[in-house]
């Protein structure tokens, strides 16, 4: 008669399922938040060595003498800060 207590009913092994399965989903959502921040702080990285190059280059120059630009001016780059 106690072998008979120790097996699991359905319903209880049903449960244990569900609450791996809320683990993992947990792990998951834990590992997507963070490749995203990391992504994320990438883009960011990126944002502000674009700034930073864009901000010394505002202005057309001349280089080589002979009026050639090597930078393509905009109207809205022209835009004084």
């Amino acid at each position: 008669m106690n072998a008979r207590n120790d097996v699991k009913r359905p319903s209880d092994q049903s449960l244990d399922a569900r609450l791996v399965l809320a683990a993992a989903q947990l792990r998951f959502a834990a590992r997507v938040d963070f490749l995203v921040a990391r992504w994320l702080e990438r883009c960011a990285t990126n944002v502000e060595a674009a700034q930073r190059l864009f901000k010394t280059d505002r202005k057309p120059t001349r280089e080589f003498g002979m009026g050639v630009s090597l930078v393509v001016s905009s109207p809205r780059w022209d835009e004084s800060p």
